[in-house]
C-alpha cells in the first residue's frame, strides 16, 4: 500500500512537473503549435440562427458562428463577408470582405506560432501610443459602381458586377436622378457598405467596373470627370476622387462573345457560370439558337451590350 501510494505521489508530481515547464517554454518564447484553418470569402444567402451560409463555387457552404465567434458588424442577404474557421466550420472571425479579396475558400496550413518573451517596461520613458509608432494609410471612403441593372427590389438596386450580383442601397439621403428599370446602365456614388449617394444614368464613356476613392469636400461628390476637371483647374486645391482604373475592359465593338456553363433557365434568360461570376443572356425572337440547351451544358453566346443573344451554340 506505502509503494502503491509512492507511485500515485511521482506520477502526479511528473504531471505538475511537465505542465509547470509547458508554461515556461511558452514564456520564454517556445514554439507551440496552431490548430489548423480555413478561409471562406463569399456572398451572403441566409442567416439561420447560428449559421451564415454564403454562396460557394460547388453548393451553398454554413459557417457556424459560437459565442467565442468575433464578428465585426451586422451582415445581411447579399453581402461579401470573409470569415476564418476551423476545419469543421467553426468560425473564429467574421468580417466584411474588402475589394481584393476573392470568392473562395482557401486553406491555412497549421503554423507554428512562437510567444514573444516579456519585455521589460524601461524606467523613465513614457509608453508611445500604436498609431504613433506605425501610422496607416488613409482607407478609402468611397466607391463608383458602375453596371447593368438587373433588377429593383424596394431599396435595392441589384446591377452585374464582375465576380456577381453588386447590391446597392438606396436610402433618403439618396440623390436619384431618374426612374431606372431593366438593362439601364447606372452610376452609383456608394460608401463602402454600398449604401448610395447618388444614382445616375452612366454616360457613354462609363467603363463598367468599381472604382475605389477618398470622399471629396462634399458628401455629394461630383462624378469622375468633374473631379478631374477640379482637380486640374483649382491648383491643386481641395480633395477629389482618386481615380482607379477598373479591373476589365469592354470591347469597343457592339457585341461580346460570352462562354459558360448552364446554370439556369429562366423563361428567356440563360443564367451561365462564367469565370467571374454568373453571366444573364437573354434571348429573343431573332436569336439564333442551334439546339435546345439544358442545365450543365456548356454554351458560347454572341451578345450586344444590352446582353440580347444574336447566337447561342454549344461550346465545342
Amino acid at each position: 500500500m506505502i509503494q502503491l501510494r509512492f507511485k500515485m505521489s511521482a506520477l502526479a508530481l511528473g504531471v505538475v512537473s511537465c505542465a509547470l515547464l509547458l508554461c515556461a517554454g511558452n514564456a520564454l518564447g517556445q514554439e507551440t503549435s496552431v490548430p489548423e484553418t480555413k478561409t471562406i470569402v463569399g456572398d451572403l444567402l441566409m442567416i439561420d440562427r447560428d449559421l451564415y451560409i454564403v454562396r460557394g463555387e460547388r453548393g451553398e457552404i454554413q459557417i457556424e458562428a459560437t459565442y467565442k465567434t468575433e464578428i465585426t458588424e451586422e451582415f445581411e442577404f447579399g453581402d461579401r463577408i470573409k470569415a476564418l474557421v476551423l476545419m469543421n466550420n467553426k468560425a473564429l472571425k467574421i468580417e466584411r470582405a474588402g475589394p481584393n479579396d476573392v470568392p473562395g475558400v482557401k486553406e491555412n496550413r497549421g503554423v507554428v506560432a512562437k510567444a514573444p518573451p516579456a519585455k521589460k517596461k524601461e524606467e523613465g520613458k513614457a509608453n508611445t501610443p500604436a498609431s504613433v509608432l506605425s501610422p496607416q494609410l488613409a482607407q478609402p471612403d468611397q466607391k463608383i459602381i458602375i453596371g447593368d441593372l438587373l433588377m429593383i427590389d424596394r431599396d435595392l438596386y441589384i446591377v452585374r458586377g464582375e465576380r456577381g450580383e453588386i447590391q446597392i442601397e438606396a436610402t433618403y439621403k439618396t440623390e436619384v436622378t431618374e426612374e431606372f428599370k431593366f438593362g439601364d446602365r447606372i452610376k452609383a456614388v456608394v460608401l463602402m457598405n454600398n449604401k448610395a449617394l447618388k444614382i445616375e444614368r452612366a454616360g457613354p464613356n462609363d467603363v463598367p467596373g468599381v472604382t475605389i476613392g477618398h470622399a471629396a469636400s462634399s458628401p455629394a461628390i461630383a462624378n469622375a470627370s468633374d473631379a478631374s476637371s477640379q482637380q486640374s483647374g483649382s491648383g491643386g486645391k481641395g480633395k477629389t476622387v482618386e481615380q482607379v482604373k477598373p479591373a476589365v475592359s469592354v470591347p469597343s465593338s457592339d457585341t461580346r462573345v460570352v462562354e459558360g456553363q448552364i446554370l439556369m433557365i429562366d423563361g428567356d434568360f440563360y443564367v451561365l457560370r462564367g469565370d467571374r461570376g454568373e453571366i444573364r443572356v437573354e434571348r429573343t425572337d431573332k436569336t439564333k439558337v442551334t439546339e435546345e440547351f439544358k442545365f450543365g451544358d456548356f454554351i458560347k453566346a454572341t451578345v450586344k451590350k444590352n446582353d440580347q443573344a444574336l447566337t447561342i451554340e454549344r461550346l465545342k
